[in-house]
C-alpha cells in the first residue's frame, strides 16, 4: 500500500464507526514494536524492507539504544478491506514492568487490544498483569502468536509439535482470562446473596431450597476467550513479515478442495483431519493418529518454505514454491546472502502480517460509537460514587454522549471532544475545576504531530498548551455535568527515591520547572519536596529512574544535574519478645533473668517525668506536672497490618465522615463503600481475637500515620468513651447514644500521628503497631477548662481539616492556634503543644520497651533462565539476601521460571549484574511486593565466645538489620555510634627508623 494521505485520514476522523482505536500489549521482548513496525510500513510511512530493524515508534535515542520501548507512542493508519475503509489510531507501549503506568495509559484510551505473545517463552508475567489491566478497563483484547520462526530455527520442532506447543499457548492465555472472568462472576455472585438475604430478612413458613451453584453454570462465557476458529487469533512472525489467521487459509483452500470456507474455518483448527479416500473432513484425528488440518494444510507448507529458503538454501525447491504461490521476487532477493531477506520478500507477498492483523482488529473489536455501558459506569463512579447516584443532568449527558469520553495526560494529551466549546460560560464552585480554551489540536502521527484545526468525537489527539491546568491527567468537557473519571489502574508501585540538585546553584529555578514538566509528563514519577528541602524524585524501578533522570537532563530542565544514592525506605516496628537468640539458641532462664536487670539499668538512663515498668507501660507527665499518659505498645499480628495497609481509602473515607460529623456536617457516602467499610470491620474483628484485643475494634481510637496507615491507637482509659472510628456504619446507634470528645482529644491523635510519622531507630515511619492509651489524666482549674476546651477543640478541628496529613506543619497550627486562649499558656508553651509533644515522646519510649525491629521493602523477582546458568542465577541472589520461593520448568522450553524476593536495598545494579554473570541468559522482572521485617536484632550485642566468633567485631556475617539502620541515620545526619579508627596498630613508613 502506498503512502496515505494526510487530508484521508482526516475525512476517516468523522466516520465514528470506521475508527478502531488499539494499543499493543505484551512481556518484554515479545515483539510488539516489531509488529507494529510492519503495521506502519503497511501505510508506505517506512520501507517494508526496514520493518522490524528500525523500530519506528521507539522514537527515543535511549529507546533504541535499549532496545525496549519506555515511552508509549501512538500513531494514525489507514487500512481498506474492499469497498470499506478504516482508520487505526494505534498506541505501542512499553512492556518492561518499570513502565506499566504507561500500559494503564494506553489502555484507558482504547477500545480494543492487541495482546502479542512469543511463542517460545509463553504466558509470561508482564502478559498475565497486561491481560489483567485490559480486563480491569472492560476492553476487548484479540491475540498474535509471534516468533513462530523460532520453534522452526531455534527450537527445530516438527509441524506436529509445533501445533501441540501453539495449542498450550492458547490454554495458557485461556486460564489467565478464564480466572479474571471467574472472580468477576462470583463477586456479582456474593453481591446477590446479600441482596436476597436481605430482602427474605423475614422468616419465612416455606422449606428454604439453598442453590450451590457458583453462577458460573449459567453465564455465557464462550466470547472472552481466544480461538482461531472464532478469528480473533492471528500466528505470526514479525520480524519475516508474515502473519495469517485461520480465515486466510480457509479462503485459499475453499476453492481447490471444494470444501465452504465456513466449513474449514471451523475445522482448520482442532481435532479434525481430512480423510483422502472419502474427500470428507472427519473428527479424532488425535486418537487415530491422523495429521490434524491445521499440520497438514498449514504448518506443512510453512516449514517446507522454512527449509528451502533458510536451511538448505535450495533455489530450484524455491523458484517452484513463488511460482506456485504466484508471487513476482526480486533478482537481488533471489542472490542475496542472507536467506532472511529471501524469506521476508516472499511472505510479504503471500501472508502479509499487516493485513492479518488489521483485518482482524476491523472485525473484531468495537469502535468508539460502540462503548459499553458497564464502561461507562466504572469511568464515572469516582471513588465512594455510584453512578446512579450522580446528579440526572450527568447521567443524561453521559447516555446523550456515549462516546465523548478520554482520559488523557500532558504534554500532549490524548483525548477526544465534542463541538462548541465556549470559555466564558459560568462554573458551579466545584474544587479542582477550571476552565480553559484548548490552543492547539494535533494528530499523533508516531515520531511527529500533525495541526488539525478540529478533532471529531471517537478520535485519539494531542492537546497542546494545557501545562497550567493538569497534573496528571484530567476530564476535558464542555459542560460542567460531566464528572471526572476513575483514576487509572497502575500495576507498578514508585519506590525508589533519588535527591535531585543542580550541578550549578543558580539553576535551581530551571531545576524546579522541569520537574513540575516531568511529573505531568509521567504518570508514575512523583516529585516531592521533602522536610530538609531536598527536591525527591520517586520511581518504579531502576531503568525507570534513568529514563526520568535523562529526561529532565535532556527534555525538561535542560541542565547539568546530580542525583543522590537511591534513598531506601525503611519501615520499623515492634515484635514478640523471641523465644531465641541470634545464633538460633533457645534464651534460656539466665539470659531472661540478664534482659530484665538490663530493662532495670536502663530506667536510670530515661529523662526525669518518665517511668518504664517491666511490662513495657510508659508513663509520661507533661513538663508543668498538669497531665500525665501510660502508653503501652503492642505488636498487631501481620494479617492485620496488610488489612490495614490494604483498605487506606477506607479508612480515609471514615476519617472524612468523622470530621464533617465534628462539624455538624454530613457526608454522603455509597452503600457500596458503606458495605466495604463493614466487611472491613467485620474481618479486623475476626483476626484480633483473644484476651488482649477483647473489644479492640470498638476501641480503636485513631488510624496513622497520616490518618489512614497501617498503626492503631487503641482507647484504653478507663471510664472514656468517645465517638467511634466507625460512625459511617453506626450512625443510628451514635444518634441514641449522644458522646462527647474529652478536652485535648485532638492533641492526643497529633502526638499519635507524629509518633508514628517518625520512628526512634532512624525516624522512619512505623508498621504494624498498636499503641494501647492506659491512662490519661489532667490536672488543672475548672476555670481553665471552661475557658479553652471549646476553642481548642476547634482550632485542632480547623487545623487538622486543613492539614489531613497530620504533619508537623499541622501541629504548629494546632499550637499557633491556641496560643490566644488566656491562661493555657505558661512558661513551657500552650499546653495542648505539651501534651502532644508528651504523647510523641511516650509512644517513642513504649516503642523501645519492646524488641524493636526493621522492615525492608522487598521486590518479588522473576526469572526466566536455561538450566546452564542456574546456579549463577542462585549466586547473584545469594549474594544480595535474596530468597528463592520457587522454580519450575516451562513445559516444552528449556526455560526455568524462578520466583524470588529480594530487598529493594540490595536491588541497585542487580539486573546487570544477572545479565553479566548469565551472558544475558537470564533477565529479571523486579515489582515491588511487600515489607518484610528483618528478622536480625540492630541493637543485639554479642555476649558469648561463640557469639563474638560469628557476629564479632571482625566477623564475616555482619548485622544486617545495623548496617540499613546506620546507612539511614547517616543519610539523615543523625548521631550514629561507630568506631573512627579501625586497627590501632602503629602507621609505618617508608623510613626504616620510624
Amino acid at each position: 500500500m502506498g503512502h496515505t494521505s494526510l487530508e484521508k485520514l482526516i475525512r476517516l476522523q468523522r466516520k465514528t464507526s470506521s475508527i478502531r482505536n488499539i494499543c499493543i500489549l505484551a512481556h518484554v521482548d515479545h515483539g510488539k514494536t516489531t509488529l507494529a513496525d510492519c503495521l506502519v510500513a503497511s501505510n508506505g510511512i517506512i520501507s517494508t524492507r526496514l520493518a522490524g530493524k528500525l523500530r519506528y515508534l521507539d522514537s527515543r535515542e535511549d529507546e533504541q539504544i535499549r532496545g525496549i520501548t519506555m515511552k508509549s507512542s501512538a500513531i494514525s493508519l489507514h487500512y481498506a478491506a474492499g469497498e470499506s475503509e478504516y482508520l487505526i489510531n494505534l498506541i505501542d507501549s512499553p512492556g518492561h514492568v518499570d513502565f506499566s503506568s504507561e500500559v494503564s495509559t494506553a489502555v484507558r484510551l482504547c477500545d480494543g487490544a492487541i495482546v502479542v505473545v512469543d511463542a517460545v517463552e509463553g504466558v509470561c508475567p508482564q502478559t498475565q498483569a497486561v491481560l489483567r489491566q485490559a480486563w480491569l478497563e472492560n476492553i476487548r483484547p484479540v491475540l498474535v502468536i509471534n516468533k513462530i520462526d523460532r520453534l522452526i530455527i531455534e527450537l527445530k520442532l516438527s509441524p506436529q509439535e509445533a501445533y501441540t506447543h501453539l495449542q498450550k499457548i492458547l490454554e495458557q492465555v485461556n486460564a489467565v482470562t478464564g480466572t479474571l472472568f471467574t472472580s468477576k462472576v462470583l463477586e456479582e455472585r456474593a453481591v446477590k446473596e446479600v441482596e436476597v438475604q436481605e430482602a427474605l430478612s423475614e422468616p419465612s413458613s416455606g422449606e428454604l431450597v439453598y442453590d450451590w451453584s457458583a453462577g458460573l453454570e449459567e453465564t455465557d462465557d464462550s466470547h472472552l476467550y481466544f480461538s482461531p476458529d472464532q478469528g480473533n487469533v492471528v500466528f505470526a512472525s514479525a520480524i519475516d513479515s508474515w502473519g495469517f489467521s485461520i480465515h486466510q487459509f480457509a479462503q485459499i483452500y475453499c476453492q481447490k478442495m471444494g470444501v465452504r470456507s465456513e466449513v474449514l474455518q471451523k475445522t482448520l483448527w482442532g481435532d479434525f483431519y481430512l480423510n483422502a479416500k472419502a474427500k470428507k473432513i472427519m473428527k479424532g484425528a488425535q486418537s487415530k493418529g491422523k495429521k490434524p488440518l491445521f499440520v497438514q494444510l498449514v504448518l506443512d507448507n510453512i516449514w517446507s518454505l522454512y527449509d528451502a529458503v533458510v536451511t538448505r538454501r535450495d533455489k530450484e525447491k524455491v523458484e517452484k514454491i513463488v511460482a506456485s504461490l504466484g508471487l513476482t521476487v526480486m533478482a537481488r532477493d533471489l542472490r542475496h546472502s542472507d536467506p532472511k531477506v529471501l524469506l521476508s520478500a516472499i511472505c510479504s507477498q503471500w501472508l502479509p502480517v499487516s493485513q492479518a492483523v488489521l483485518s482482524m482488529v476491523c472485525e473484531k473489536l468495537p469502535s468508539p460509537s460502540e462503548i459499553g455501558a458497564e464502561r461507562v459506569e466504572r469511568l464515572m463512579s469516582v471513588g465512594t460514587r455510584r453512578f446512579d447516584s450522580l446528579p440526572e443532568k450527568t447521567q443524561e449527558f453521559f447516555s446523550a454522549d456515549r462516546d465523548m469520553r478520554r482520559n488523557k495526560r500532558p504534554p500532549t494529551a490524548p483525548t477526544q471532544l465534542p463541538d462548541g466549546c465556549s470559555a466564558a460560560d459560568p462554573l458551579p464552585s466545584v474544587p479542582h475545576l477550571a476552565c480553559c480554551t484548548l490552543e492547539h489540536l494535533y494528530m499523533l502521527m508516531g515520531r511527529e504531530l500533525e495541526e488539525l484545526e478540529e478533532v471529531p468525537a471517537g478520535n485519539v489527539l494531542g492537546i497542546g498548551g494545557m501545562e497550567e491546568f493538569i497534573l496528571k491527567s484530567a476530564t476535558i468537557s464542555t459542560s460542567p455535568a460531566c464528572p471526572p473519571f476513575t483514576p487509572l489502574n497502575f500495576e507498578a508501585t514508585p519506590i525508589v527515591r533519588v535527591a535531585i540538585e543542580p550541578k550549578h546553584p543558580s539553576e535551581m529555578p530551571k531545576l524546579v520547572r522541569g520537574m513540575r514538566l516531568l511529573n505531568q509528563a509521567d504518570p508514575c514519577a512523583e516529585v516531592l519536596i521533602q522536610e530538609t528541602g531536598e527536591h525527591v524524585l520517586v520511581t518504579a524501578g531502576e531503568v525507570h529512574l534513568q529514563r526520568c533522570l535523562d529526561d529532565l537532563r535532556e527534555r525538561f530542565a535542560k541542565i547539568g544535574i546530580s542525583a543522590s544514592k537511591p534513598i531506601i525506605p525503611f519501615r520499623e516496628t515492634v515484635i514478640r519478645p523471641p523465644k531465641v537468640d541470634m545464633v538460633n539458641e533457645e534464651m534460656g532462664r539466665q539470659q531472661k533473668v540478664a534482659v530484665i536487670h538490663q530493662a532495670k539499668d536502663e530506667q536510670s538512663k530515661y529523662p526525669e517525668g518518665v517511668h518504664v515498668d517491666s511490662t513495657g507501660l510508659v508513663t509520661l507527665t507533661t513538663p508543668n506536672k498538669m497531665a500525665t499518659v501510660g502508653i503501652r505498645a503492642v505488636p498487631l499480628p501481620e494479617e492485620v497490618t496488610r488489612l490495614l495497609e490494604g483498605n487506606s481509602e477506607l479508612i480515609r473515607t471514615m476519617e472524612q465522615f468523622s470530621l464533617f460529623a465534628r462539624e455538624g456536617k454530613t457526608l454522603e457516602i455509597s452503600q457500596k463503600t458503606l458495605e466495604e467499610i463493614q466487611g472491613f470491620k467485620s474481618k479486623l474483628e475476626g483476626l484480633l481475637q483473644g484476651h488482649k484485643w477483647r473489644n479492640a475494634v470498638e476501641r480503636i481510637w485513631a488510624f496513622g500515620p497520616r490518618r489512614c496507615g497501617p498503626n492503631i491507637l487503641l482507647n484504653s482509659v478507663e471510664g472514656y468513651r468517645r465517638p467511634s472510628v466507625w460512625q459511617c456504619v453506626e450512625r443510628e446507634k451514635e444518634k441514641s447514644e449522644a458522646v462527647m470528645l474529652r478536652d485535648f482529644d485532638n492533641s492526643i491523635v497529633s502526638g499519635f500521628q507524629l509518633a508514628t510519622l517518625s520512628g526512634p531507630m532512624c525516624e522512619e515511619p512505623l508498621m504494624g503497631v498498636c499503641f494501647s492509651v492506659e491512662s490519661w489524666e489532667i490536672k488543672f482549674s475548672s476555670q481553665l477548662t471552661q475557658q479553652d476546651s471549646v476553642e481548642e477543640d476547634s482550632v485542632s478541628q480547623q487545623a487538622l481539616e486543613a492539614d489531613n496529613n497530620a504533619s508537623v506543619k499541622g501541629c504548629n497550627e494546632i499550637k499557633g492556634g491556641l496560643k490566644n486562649v488566656g491562661d493555657t499558656t505558661d512558661c513551657y508553651g500552650p499546653f495542648s503543644g505539651q501534651l502532644i509533644a508528651a504523647m510523641k515522646e511516650a509512644c517513642r519510649y513504649a516503642f523501645q520497651a519492646k524488641p524493636q525491629r526493621l522492615m525492608a521493602a522487598m521486590y518479588t523477582c522473576e526469572i526466566m533462565a536455561t538450566a546452564d546458568v542456574l546456579g549463577r542465577v542462585y549466586g547473584v541472589l545469594s549474594k544480595r539476601e535474596g530468597r528463592v520461593l520457587n522454580e519450575e520448568m516451562k513445559e516444552g522450553t528449556d526455560m526455568f521460571i524462578i520466583r524470588a524476593v529480594l530487598p529493594v536495598a540490595e536491588s541497585f545494579g542487580f539486573a546487570d549484574e544477572m545479565r553479566k554473570r548469565t551472558s544475558g541468559l537470564a533477565s529479571p522482572q523486579l515489582v515491588f511486593s511487600h515489607w518484610e521485617v528483618i528478622s536480625s536484632d540492630p541493637f543485639w550485642v554479642p555476649t558469648t565466645e561463640e557469639e563474638y566468633l560469628h557476629f564479632g567485631e571482625k566477623a564475616d556475617s555482619a548485622n544486617q538489620a545495623l548496617k540499613y539502620m546506620n546507612a539511614v541515620r547517616k543519610r539523615k545526619g543523625l548521631y550514629v555510634e561507630e568506631k573512627i579508627v579501625e586497627h590501632a596498630e602503629k602507621q609505618r613508613t617508608l623510613s626504616k627508623n620510624k
